[in-house]
């Protein structure tokens, strides 16, 4: 059996996200990490500065379940792709496994495997709108049961998950520290070379425009914040009655950018914001671009998820979901904001700092066989 070998199983062609940041903390430690991950065939992979071997197989067009004489074959092909992935994930010779996928009905038939079984929860996924509730949740009791360790990004799965109390741990998200902290230093410079020129203020978001994306606060909030400048940055998924109210003069929608982009874009701003609407999923949700943006030393203004509350304090985050407190929040902070208090606060949430100690524990349960 291969020593200090970890494989993980989810979709790896997205945004960087925590299975990108839980592979490179591994990498750095000394693992070798193979990641098993279907793909479209125009996806690409985010660039990043670890990277593991990753092992596709790859799916039909999606445009292929639409036509009547292609989408049954379409079907066909899916289901044995994702099947084609599952084996591969446990068959493959590893001291650590770790599903952070959505629970599907593979992830019921996980039988031994040489290390510990990680499920690292990372939704509420029966909260999401396009899954069916019911089997997502006895998928998901069952991969539980299997599992030998339950990693929670927040204290709402960890309560809802508490039948399985024994095996689940807090493993909140976290930041990217070193990446993101560049954006001050550069904020710096670009205001050392703008001391002749006083543009627009910036308040920014990044992050995907989806149904969580509370859009009216949005808009309500640069219509009274007519002297600054609104960036979002991110995929756009919002329906037409949401982008109608975004269509203010000063909301830019500057669409999707890499992860090597986002420091310099955060440099330019001078306060961020997580506008979502409040439901299950977003209860149950850790925000990474809330340490994210700390790290860049911004203060950040977000709606109340009881995963910032805990980080409210003057200067450096701010809840609200009242557009008109909301937009005092943003004036506020921008007037008597504390990089350093924000920064201090990000490096205690790196990624090594989230994922070590856990690591460490699962480590320890393959050296002792418990």
């Amino acid at each position: 059996m291969l020593r200090r070998a970890a494989s993980l199983y989810g979709f790896w062609n997205i945004i960087a996200q925590r299975p990108h940041h839980l592979a490179g903390v591994l990498l750095r430690a000394g693992w070798q990490v193979d990641v098993f991950s279907q793909r479209g065939m125009r996806d690409t992979p985010p660039v990043l500065n670890d990277r593991p071997r990753v092992h596709y197989r790859t799916k039909l067009p999606g445009r292929l379940h639409k036509w009547p004489l292609t989408a049954g074959i379409a079907r066909w092909h899916k289901r044995r792709v994702e099947h084609g992935v599952f084996s591969d994930f446990v068959s493959s010779r590893a001291s650590l496994f770790v599903y952070y996928h959505r629970p599907h009905e593979q992830s019921t038939r996980i039988g031994a495997l040489p290390g510990p079984l990680v499920y690292d929860c990372v939704d509420d996924w029966e909260a999401f709108g396009y899954v069916s509730a019911g089997p997502v949740r006895d998928y998901e009791r069952r991969l539980c049961d299997r599992a030998d360790r339950i990693w929670v990004v927040s204290r709402h799965l960890q309560e809802k998950l508490a039948p399985w109390r024994d095996k689940v741990r807090y493993v909140p998200n976290g930041a990217d520290y070193p990446h993101f902290a560049r954006a001050r230093a550069l904020r710096e410079t670009i205001t050392a070379e703008r001391k002749t020129s006083v543009g627009p203020r910036r308040l920014i978001y990044v992050g995907a425009l989806a149904h969580w994306f509370d859009a009216r606060l949005v808009g309500e909030v640069a219509e009274r914040l007519p002297g600054w400048q609104v960036l979002l940055v991110g995929p756009c998924l919002l329906d037409e009655q949401k982008m109608r109210q975004l269509d203010r003069d000063n909301i830019r929608f500057l669409g999707r950018r890499d992860y090597q982009e986002l420091p310099g874009l955060l440099a330019e701003a001078d306060v961020a914001m997580i506008p979502f609407v409040l439901s299950d999923l977003i209860r149950g949700t850790s925000p990474i671009k809330l340490y994210e943006y700390l790290a860049a030393g911004l203060p950040v203004v977000a709606s109340p998820m009881p995963e910032v509350l805990p980080y409210s304090e003057s200067g450096v985050v701010g809840c609200a979901d009242d557009p008109v407190q909301f937009a005092r929040l943003v004036e506020e902070y921008a007037a008597a904001a504390r990089p350093d208090r924000c920064q201090e606060i990000a490096r205690a949430c790196s990624w090594d700092a989230r994922f070590l100690p856990a690591i460490d524990e699962v480590s320890a349960m393959a050296r002792t066989g418990r």
